[in-house]
């Protein structure tokens, strides 16, 4: 069964913007809640993508950080569907060696 909170917290990275918004603004966790109307634990859930805000709730947010959040439609990056596709038809021992290649790469590119 598919868990559809945790495939729409990856497809929509709405943590990372409110942890972005709030990093900006300089404010805890409590603080944000305390401007947005809301609780500590319910911006914590939404951090670690555990739940995800409806609209108006994170257009609040990104408001108590200063912050205005922007909508746009554009057409669908063809690049993105190719590259998903191209992931599906890895098996998951090529799939587990470009994350552990990518993982490095990362951790190269961190020493500088």
């Amino acid at each position: 069964m598919i868990d559809y909170m945790a495939t729409e917290a990856t497809r929509w990275p709405v943590w990372s913007l409110i942890r972005e918004a709030r990093h900006r603004a300089g404010l805890s966790q409590a603080s944000l809640a305390e401007r947005a109307g809301t609780s500590q634990p319910a911006i914590a859930r939404y951090e670690r993508a555990r739940s995800m805000p409806d609209l108006a709730t994170l257009n609040r947010i990104i408001e108590a950080c200063g912050l205005e959040l922007r909508l746009e439609l554009v057409d669908p990056d063809p690049q993105r569907d190719a590259g998903e596709q191209a992931a599906l038809e890895r098996s998951v021992e090529e799939r587990l060696d470009a994350i552990e290649q990518h993982t490095e790469l990362v951790t190269e590119l961190r020493r500088g």
